[in-house]
């Protein structure tokens, strides 16, 4: 795959070939919230985040090999990106049973797109400071144990997958010498696009959800459920697209202008997830309550739909706290965003679904609220000093 490195590259943006491959990502995600619907339980959660991580680090991988070598999309370029989305389809096929007779067939994937970006690395080693063992650790090495696997009966065979994704995972805690050469590297601008237009299609999806379910549950109070959650899912969006973008952009630089290499790691490959993992949990929960609309609520979903939110702004709040903004820039509105959702859970005793709904849209609107509070508070700040709010 010859692909060029990048020095910086001011204002390039997402090309059409990782929109593509974002569109198999996402339907791997769809694919994995099966397992959320519904009214699941602790262990339900614990396969949903286990087959989320596997393919997260998957877009990782392709977002920063992209983001360094793949200014100039090339034939070899559109083959390795298409092979790579070949590997997530089959991965996302397999979800329903990986854990069963499909379990080969996930592992293959997963290993195959985890080889597919280790040649530009390897080729350019000397030229980045990469020693030849590091893409050999990170990306030869797990896709090794994923093929193992194959032969390994449960529970060893997860055990390997944890591997291989811990070793992916802990190899980005130690940089070593390649951080000088990533400060160069490194596209803030493309960086930012790229997370931003993956949230776009994931809220997408959660939009294809409630749409789905009211396919399947032609009523008014489904109707009621589907409009309430349209509405929630909107309020979140306006708070990400209003607020959070531009904080990203300007908090990524401000990290880049530090010099804060593992700052930009965190905010781009560890926050991100948690941040994609609460939408898809909420809009699973919102698909069920359009399901059960003039009925409660199943516990599993009511909890869902709470963690959903409040991990959406945990991350949000991480971020802008990871990018410097001090704990009183964020205190107005991070607390009450991972806080209050949870009051949906005891409140679900008393409403039926599309109460519980029309609860989380009031929680978020009250949150944007603080939101907007919070920016006008900022903006009121003597020059210079709000150049650290980050939200």
């Amino acid at each position: 795959m010859s692909l060029t490195p990048t020095a910086v590259h001011p204002g390039r943006r997402v090309h059409w070939l990782e929109l593509f491959f974002d569109l198999v990502m996402v339907v791997y995600i769809g694919q994995i919230a099966q397992v959320m619907h519904g009214n699941p339980r602790w262990v339900d959660a614990v396969v949903f985040v286990a087959f989320l991580g596997a393919a997260w680090w998957a877009w990782v991988n392709a977002t920063v090999t992209m983001n360094l070598f793949g200014a100039r999309i090339t034939r070899s370029t559109w083959t390795a990106v298409t092979i790579a989305m070949i590997a997530i389809g089959v991965m996302a096929a397999a979800v329903p049973d990986a854990l069963g007779d499909r379990a080969a067939a996930f592992a293959v994937g997963n290993a195959v797109i985890r080889l597919v970006w280790v040649q530009p690395w390897f080729s350019k080693r000397k030229t980045i400071g990469v020693p030849w063992w590091r893409p050999v650790l990170y990306s030869v090495v797990p896709a090794s144990l994923w093929l193992v696997s194959i032969w390994i009966a449960p529970p060893w065979q997860y055990a390997l997958w944890a591997i291989a994704v811990a070793i992916e995972i802990a190899l980005l805690s130690f940089l070593g010498g390649q951080q000088a050469w990533l400060r160069t590297a490194l596209d803030v601008d493309h960086l930012v696009e790229r997370v931003g237009l993956l949230v776009v299609i994931v809220f997408g999806e959660s939009i294809l959800t409630i749409i789905s379910e009211l396919d399947g549950h032609w009523t008014i109070v489904s109707g009621l459920a589907a409009v309430l959650g349209f509405a929630s899912v909107s309020l979140l969006a306006w708070i990400y697209f209003g607020h959070a973008t531009s904080a990203v952009e300007r908090g990524l630089r401000a990290l880049l202008q530090r010099g804060s290499i593992t700052g930009l790691r965190d905010t781009v490959m560890y926050l991100p997830f948690i941040l994609v993992a609460g939408i898809t949990v909420f809009a699973t929960a919102l698909g069920t309550a359009v399901a059960e609309a003039g009925h409660p609520l199943p516990t599993g979903a009511v909890i869902s739909l709470s963690a959903g939110i409040s991990l959406f702004f945990l991350a949000s709040t991480a971020e802008s706290l990871r990018y410097g903004a001090p704990w009183r820039q964020v205190v107005l509105w991070g607390p009450a965003g991972i806080l209050l959702p949870w009051g949906l859970v005891p409140l679900s005793n008393l409403v039926a679904a599309e109460g519980v709904v029309a609860c989380s849209a009031a929680v978020i609107a009250l949150v944007l609220a603080l939101t907007e509070i919070n920016v006008r508070r900022i903006r009121a700040l003597p020059q210079g000093t709000e150049d650290a709010v980050l939200t």
